[in-house]
């Protein structure tokens, strides 16, 4: 059994998700788009009916921490594996992560795995 894999789009047509089903949905909901695979980077692009277009919107303090805490959340299982490749680097990563609130560069600079 394969996953089928959706964009749920808010009334602009602009993805705020990507989401993963074990099967296709019957009745999906209209704001529901199929795409061919968990692709996160499609989050905040725009759909103009053939491709994805990027959305130069300022960012904001509220849609920075979302960001953050959307990244905290994804790395938080992989903290947990003893022998994860770049657990250094990913530990330092999280740290700059939940102390970018409280810098000069924040929201405008976001920290990157690795840097």
């Amino acid at each position: 059994m394969s996953s089928i894999y959706y964009a749920l789009m808010d009334d602009n047509d602009i993805c705020i998700s990507v989401l993963q089903y074990g099967q296709t949905l019957d009745n999906p909901p209209s704001n529901y788009k199929v795409i061919a695979s968990f692709d996160r980077s499609l989050a905040g692009k725009k759909w103009n009916g053939s491709i994805w277009e990027e959305v130069v919107v300022a960012e904001t303090a509220e849609s920075a921490r979302a960001w953050r805490n959307e990244e905290l959340y994804a790395t938080d299982t992989l903290v947990l594996l003893p022998d994860y490749p770049q657990k250094a680097g990913l530990a330092a990563y999280r740290q700059e992560l939940r102390d970018w609130p409280s810098t000069a560069d924040f929201p405008d600079t976001k920290p990157t795995l690795g840097s």
